[in-house]
């Protein structure tokens, strides 16, 4: 389990660190990606330390629904109770792919202003939550 945790929960730093550059650099669509990224890596880091088990998906929505159960702070993190809480929830899901391959697709700066401190709430409460279950696996 520390392994996976390593692993994963260094990938999504990296990924979270490429984006705020992207995002100094004005470049908001590779910024949103890379948000996309951390969060799918952290998603896969909580799955793995509490299950050892990670079927792959790029689906946000998924991934969420499949970490709930190990903490309710992630309701905190991205709660899609207003119009606009389910819009960046929406954006930060398609970016994987319409980041990369959609013309069309518009982020902005504040956008990325909106999701940053989300991806790193989640960052926050992953190594958190995954330190704790990898001691209680020590303990017992």
């Amino acid at each position: 389990a520390q392994e996976y945790y390593n692993e994963k929960f260094e990938s999504a730093n990296e990924f979270l660190l490429g984006a705020k550059f992207y995002h100094n650099q004005n470049i908001y669509k590779k910024s949103a990606f890379l948000l996309h990224q951390a969060c799918e890596n952290l998603f896969y880091a909580i799955r793995l330390v509490y299950t050892l088990q990670n079927a792959k998906t790029h689906n946000l929505a998924r991934l969420l629904d499949s970490v709930k159960k190990c903490s309710d702070e992630f309701i905190r993190v991205f709660p899609q109770n207003s119009a606009e809480e389910k819009r960046l929830f929406n954006l930060i899901k398609a970016a994987y792919v319409d980041g990369r391959d959609n013309p069309d697709f518009q982020v902005t700066s504040e956008d990325i202003d909106a999701l940053m401190p989300k991806v790193e709430s989640l960052r926050d409460i992953t190594e958190r939550i995954c330190i704790e279950r990898s001691v209680s696996y020590v303990e017992n």
